[in-house]
């Protein structure tokens, strides 16, 4: 009871003074929570690839990212979910967006100030912070679509660790690249944070949950192809195409999946998910960029304002050479076990000739191969690559020579004894 006394007499005579009210409003300064924000784009990358500039969007246009803070008083978070109290009680789904100079959310929200020497508790107040982005508001949790980010975990007067829902989206154009954040340094979430000085942020570093897929075409012509990333040393003939009407990729996916933020493998997503499902994912004649589409059931005349398949490797949906910056592509949720992937393509070889009717000759072919991937880790892009090996038609000619004559004699008249 002294104590509480001489700390009130103590709080009286500070307020009385100036000189000694700038020391304890230094001491207990409401410091706000602010944010700082990183997306890498060394291994990856709102429908379209997630990046720093991406989610500096508006809320409008498909920007910003979702926090989940909870307050554990003075037990680190790790004791507050073996107590079952770890709620999202200090930020729950709260959208942070940039303004043009900085983070921003409303409303603002102030470090505990019971830490260090000044406080009046020997404990220490912690605050736990997880992030997941592209944000996605709790109105559009209510209503959501039927695939990428469907739903969040728990409710705001729940107990358990942060969770968002994805499903994975058949169509590589609408398809959204989840990401969740941790510190730099551990490659874990902001978990135990204390205050901080007034400049201190705290700098999420979003990692891409999912794992996805580019696909690539090229051809090899009358060659062996050597090695992988070998270029055909001949190109296609100038009166041949050869255009695609459609890929197909099967596997064992899985359909859907819960990411829980607070993952326990350093830079490593944890996923919760289903059994997985035997899953096909089509690449449809009208994906296929414009330089490689087929006309569908095959061409009627000869396209000579399509490129085609050359020897030159091409991403199939932007028709330029691969890169990781693609905004298309498939994303599916990483798995660890080994996965057997059949790759389909259909597609049409053309070529001009004023002998035939109609002038040209247009064969379809429809080829399949499996290939086996070990696994597929989040964060990581697999190029597919698609080489079709052609070979031209080649005519050889010989007249054989005449056989050896078979004599047959002819006697006129026959020859009589006597």
């Amino acid at each position: 009871m002294k104590k509480v006394i001489i700390f009130a007499a103590l709080a009286a005579a500070v307020l009385a003074s100036c000189a000694k009210n700038e020391v304890f409003q230094k001491e207990t300064t409401q410091t706000p929570v602010t944010f700082g924000v990183y997306v890498p784009q060394t291994k990856a990358g709102a429908a379209g690839q997630t990046t720093t500039a991406t989610i500096q969007r508006s809320e409008v246009s498909g920007g910003g990212f979702g926090v989940f803070a909870y307050y554990t008083d003075d037990q680190n978070y790790a004791a507050a979910v073996s107590a079952g109290t770890n709620k999202p009680n200090f930020m729950y789904n709260q959208g942070v967006f940039w303004n043009s100079t900085a983070w921003q959310y409303s409303p603002v929200k102030y470090w505990p100030n019971e830490y260090g020497a000044s406080a009046h508790s020997a404990a220490t107040d912690y605050v736990s912070f997880f992030a997941y982005a592209p944000f996605v508001s709790n109105t559009g949790f209510e209503t959501p679509g039927s695939y990428n980010i469907t739903a969040k975990a728990p409710a705001n007067n729940a107990a358990g660790d942060p969770k968002i829902t994805y499903v994975i989206d058949p169509t590589p154009s609408t398809a959204v690249d989840l990401c969740w954040a941790v510190n730099d340094a551990t490659g874990l979430p902001w978990k135990d944070q204390t205050k901080q000085t007034i400049t201190g942020t705290i700098p999420f570093k979003f990692k891409h949950a999912l794992a996805r897929f580019n696909v690539n075409v090229r051809g090899f012509f009358d060659e062996v192809r050597p090695s992988q990333g070998a270029v055909s040393t001949a190109d296609i003939d100038e009166n041949t195409k050869i255009t695609i009407e459609k890929i197909e990729i099967t596997g064992s996916f899985y359909p859907s999946g819960v990411l829980n933020l607070n993952n326990t493998a350093a830079n490593t997503a944890l996923w919760e998910t289903p059994d997985a499902a035997s899953t096909t994912l089509t690449i449809p004649n009208a994906d296929i960029h414009s330089s490689l589409k087929a006309t569908v059931d095959g061409e009627t005349t000869f396209p000579t304002s399509i490129t085609g398949v050359t020897k030159t490797n091409v991403n199939v949906f932007t028709g330029a050479a691969p890169a990781k910056t693609d905004a298309t592509y498939y994303t599916f949720i990483p798995k660890a076990s080994n996965t057997t992937l059949n790759v389909k393509i259909t597609y049409y070889v053309t070529t001009q000739d004023a002998n035939l009717e109609g002038s040209i000759s247009c064969v379809k072919n429809v080829i399949d191969k499996s290939i086996n991937f070990a696994s597929f880790a989040c964060g990581l892009n697999y190029n597919l690559n698609i080489v079709l090996g052609m070979t031209t038609v080649k005519l050889e000619a010989t007249v054989e020579d005449w056989a050896d004559p078979s004599n047959v004699d002819i006697d006129l008249p026959v020859n009589t004894a006597a």
